[in-house]
Formats: C-alpha cells, sequence, structure tokens
C-alpha cells in the first residue's frame, strides 16, 4: 500500500448492478479516463516498443528523487458510460516491455481515494514481476485479480499499473493492452460462519468485534445481532469487504443472537445459520482491529505517559509486517487525580518517504462502559496532532497533552493509542477508536487512576515502605522483580528516577508528600505514598 497525492488525477464513481468491462490498447489518442504518471520522468506514446497495433503508452523514469514506486494509467470508470461495479471478482491483465536498466517489480493494482484529503491508497495486486536490469524486447504479462467486495460503492477507485521501481534505477517502461473485466455473479453467494464470537461461545461485554470468514462470490454481508431469537434489535448493518471486523456495544451478562447473511447482485444466501452467545460481567473493547495492508505498516516504537515507558518492536526498522493491534493493557500508567493534564509522546517507524507526515489520536474509556464514544474521551481525532518528517529520519515523534475529565471516577480505564501516516487532516483511520488501520499501528494500555491521598500499602503484596514518614532514606522491603522507581511530587511531575535499590537516598527532596512508583518487570506498577520530614 502506498499513499500517493496527485492533484490532477481524474476521479472514478462506483455504482452498483453493472459490470466492468473495458480495455486500453493505446493505438487512439482518445484515452478518456486514463492517466499517465511519469512521476520524475516523463509519459507519452511509443511506436517502437508495442505488443499489439502500432504503439503502446510509455512511461520514463529518472532517478532525480528516490522513491518506492510511481503510478501509471490510472483510469476514471466513470468516463465509462455503463461502466459500474457489481462488487464481484475483477481480472486484470496487461503486457509490458522495458529498456535496460529499469529495475523493480511491475504490479496490477486499485486505487482508492480519500475524499477529505485527495489522497490515493494504492494496493498492489498479487505477487507482480521482478524487473532485472536486462531489457525485455519479447512483452511479458502481469496479471492480478481484485477479490469480490473490495470496491465501496460510495468510495471513488481507480484500477491500473503499478511499477514499484528499484531506488536509484532509470529507464522506459512501455505498457501495452490493458484489460479490465469484472466476473458476473450467476447465482446468490454460500453462507458463511463467524469466526468470533463462536456459537455458545461466552465473550467479554463492551465493544466486541464480530468477524467471519469471506466468501467467494459475495459482495457484501448483511449483519443482525438482536436480544431474542430472529431479532435485529441491536444491530442491522451492510458490510463492504470480504472479511470484516463490525463492533457494536453490548451489555454484560446478556444473551445474543447472530446471523451474517453473504449478499451479491443475484440475492442473498439461502439457509445461513443463527448462533448464540453470552457476554460475562468483564468488560471489552473493540478489535483486534486489522490493516488492510499488514505488510505496509509502520509501526510505533515507544509510548511515554505518566512516568511509565513502553517499548515495542524497538528494532524494527521502516516498513513490514508488524503486528496491527498490540495489547499491553498489563502495562500500567498511574495517574493522581491531583493531575489534570499529562503530556503523551509516541514514537513510530517513518516509512522513509521525506513528505509523509504522521499523526496519533488517543482513546480513553474513562467511565468504563466498553466504548470510546462518550464526551472527553477521543484527544486528537478530528485535528491532528502530528509531526511531519524533515529529510529521511528512521523515526518520528508525536506529541501532545491528555486532559482527565472532570467528574471520572477512581479505578482502571483502557486507554487506546493509533499511530498512522495522515495529510493535513486527520487519516480515517485515526477518527475512531474501531476504526481499521491503514499503514498504521494501534496498542492498548491500562490507566490507573487514583486519589493521591488515599495511596497506601493496601493489597502491594510483600512489598513496603518504611520508615514512612522518613527523614532521608526510604527504605523498600523488596525490590525483586523490580524494574525501576520513579518518585513524583504531589502534582504528578517527576523529580527523581532510581534504579531498583533497598535504600533509597531521597535527601534532596523538600518536605512533603510524594508518590513513590515500582516499576515492575511483568509492566505493572506498584504505588505508594511517602510523607519526608
Amino acid at each position: 500500500m502506498k499513499k500517493i497525492l496527485f492533484s490532477c488525477l481524474l476521479a472514478l464513481g462506483i455504482g452498483v448492478n453493472a459490470q466492468y468491462d473495458f480495455s486500453q490498447d493505446f493505438e487512439s489518442d482518445d484515452l478518456t479516463g486514463w492517466t499517465f504518471f511519469g512521476a520524475q520522468g516523463t509519459a507519452g506514446f511509443n511506436t517502437v516498443n508495442f505488443c499489439s497495433g502500432a504503439r503502446s503508452g510509455v512511461l520514463n523514469y529518472s532517478t532525480a528523487t528516490p522513491r518506492t514506486g510511481w503510478m501509471a494509467e490510472l483510469l476514471d470508470i466513470s468516463d465509462f458510460t455503463g461502466q459500474t461495479d457489481n462488487g464481484q471478482k475483477v481480472n486484470v491483465t496487461f503486457k509490458y516491455k522495458k529498456a535496460t536498466g529499469l529495475t523493480g517489480t511491475l504490479y496490477v493494482m486499485y486505487a482508492k481515494q480519500d475524499d477529505e484529503t485527495g489522497l490515493w491508497t494504492i494496493y498492489p495486486v498479487g505477487t507482480g514481476v521482478s524487473l532485472t536490469s536486462g531489457a525485455v524486447t519479447t512483452c511479458g504479462t502481469v496479471t492480478g485479480s481484485i477479490p469480490a467486495g473490495t470496491f465501496d460503492p460510495e468510495g471513488v477507485y481507480g484500477i491500473g499499473t503499478w511499477l514499484e521501481a528499484t531506488g536509484g534505477t532509470s529507464g522506459a517502461l512501455y505498457v501495452d493492452d490493458i484489460v479490465v473485466k469484472q466476473e458476473i455473479a450467476t447465482a446468490v453467494p454460500n453462507c458463511t460462519a463467524f469466526t468470533y464470537p463462536t456459537n455458545g461461545s461466552t465473550v467479554a461485554a463492551g465493544t466486541v468485534g464480530f468477524t467471519w470468514t469471506g466468501v467467494e462470490n459475495a459482495a457484501k454481508y448483511k449483519l443482525m445481532i438482536g436480544t431474542t431469537s430472529g431479532a435485529s434489535d441491536v444491530l442491522n448493518t451492510t458490510v463492504i469487504g470480504s472479511v470484516n471486523v463490525v463492533n457494536t456495544p453490548l451489555l454484560a451478562n446478556t444473551t445474543y443472537y447472530a446471523k451474517v447473511v453473504p449478499t451479491n447482485n443475484v440475492g442473498d444466501a439461502v439457509g445461513c445459520q443463527e448462533i448464540t452467545f453470552t457476554t460475562n460481567s468483564t468488560v471489552g473493547h473493540c478489535g483486534p482491529l486489522t490493516s488492510i495492508a499488514p505488510t505496509a505498516i509502520a509501526p510505533i516504537k515507544s509510548v511515554t505517559f505518566a512516568g511509565v515507558t513502553n517499548t515495542s518492536d524497538a528494532s524494527a526498522v521502516g516498513i513490514g509486517s508488524f503486528p496491527v493491534h498490540q495489547n499491553f493493557t498489563n502495562i500500567e500508567f498511574p495517574v493522581l487525580n491531583t493531575v489534570s493534564t499529562l503530556p503523551l509522546s509516541v514514537t513510530g517507524n517513518n516509512n522513509t518517504n521525506p513528505a509523509n507526515g504522521w499523526a496519533i489520536s488517543v482513546f480513553i474509556d474513562w467511565n468504563n462502559d466498553g466504548d470510546f464514544d462518550d464526551a472527553g474521551e477521543s484527544y486528537f481525532n478530528t485535528t491532528p496532532t502530528m509531526r511531519r518528517t524533515v529529510g529521511v529520519p528512521s523515526t518520528v515523534t508525536v506529541t501532545g497533552d491528555i486532559t482527565i475529565p472532570s467528574g471520572v471516577a477512581f479505578g482502571k480505564k483502557t486507554m487506546r493509542i493509533k499511530y498512522n501516516f495522515s495529510g493535513t487532516t486527520i487519516h480515517p483511520s485515526l477518527e475512531t477508536a474501531c476504526g481499521n488501520m491503514q499503514n498504521g499501528q494501534v496498542e492498548d494500555y491500562t490507566i490507573d487512576y487514583k486519589d493521591a491521598l488515599a495511596v497506601s500499602d493496601v493489597n502491594k503484596g510483600k512489598i513496603s515502605i518504611f520508615p514512612n514518614p522518613f527523614k532521608d532514606v526510604l527504605n523498600i522491603s523488596d525490590v525483586k522483580g523490580v524494574k525501576s522507581i520513579s518518585v513524583s511530587d504531589i502534582s504528578g511531575r517527576e523529580v527523581k528516577s532510581l534504579a531498583p535499590a533497598a535504600e533509597l537516598n531521597l535527601s534532596s527532596l523538600k518536605t512533603g508528600l510524594y508518590i513513590v512508583n515500582l516499576k515492575m518487570e511483568d509492566g505493572s506498577v506498584k504505588t505508594f505514598k511517602a510523607i519526608k520530614k
């Protein structure tokens, strides 16, 4: 997946019922609906290196600017009368030749445009054809199939060719005989089965992700959830995509019924079975979230909040196949009610494109109802807190302040952090807590919101601090399993960071109340109140 902004790109409006069926052999000067992108090079026609007729399309690539790929022959199907989407598989082929020197991988691709930013997300299809440095003088063929249920009827798309050019190479690519043909559904699709939840299972309440196996000729899926058999009083929706996650809040200790029905332009699948499942008293949250480009993820490397730093994917460089959604809820950020605002810092990988910007959004379930939709529970998801890269750094750090709403009850809260490519406006994957990722990552944590005056040694197991109050030295009864120690003042500001030790020399601190945080190797934090005389 690549994100490119082309101001001259023609739009493609997708409808339903009819079928894609068109081709381009470059014999005519009328290329309505076809747009060339020469990038740092030029584009046009060639009358020597063709595969049929008397000419081909040509793209001339230069080495002026490093890049990972450029787009060619993006098309606007809205200019082809009657060409609309029926939701079925789209088969694409094209032929090519190339000059000496140009290397990379040549793909069929489709592209989706963001209606707010104008950014096009490029999705190469299949494994592609590897191009070595030698000239290709006999026409080769590239093929690819775009699965059924890929295109959203409300979306703007294009289909064409894509070259992942190797940096530092140059030369001409000749493309000819592009054929785009969509299959026609002649029968209703088969039924599918839920992969989560399954029939008879017990799951956490709150926002639950429903997943199922994709069906070959399904254009959409109708999902119904109810509190009685055959009902859809909880959710009745239609979902685009062959494998989807749909999230909806569910009550604790309740029995539910659910059915998913694949559908296409012929009709609905017949005889699909309903399942029943029960929620328990645990409140869960939507997920795990997925990515539509799992091999092009720029991961989060570290998160720092409330005096605690969690490092993840520390050795990651650039983009690749990293976990989309990581669960770090065993790591707790201790937050005291004496603090109204705390800084957050997120460091993530860059995909080595100097034009990219990266942004975060944050969601905190302050009222523990299993969703992130209440007032005050979302941060930076409308106006991006972002960092645009300078040069080509390997990492990007984005910072922002988290303000705690008034009236929040004490206890543990789920915190979700999302990191993704973003333009001058927020990227769609960052707008909601449950929206799937594109080329970024999401991590979940726990906030332990506490009354500063009530922090004590209760329920700290075998660990205790003494004497309390203390004068200069504070003792820790057991430092086994302690990774580090921090000391904060009553405002939440960290005043000391120490290695694990049975004796802490705090003589430099002024008289007053302090919070001692023992950061354990398992990611948890044990918090104590201590008074310095």
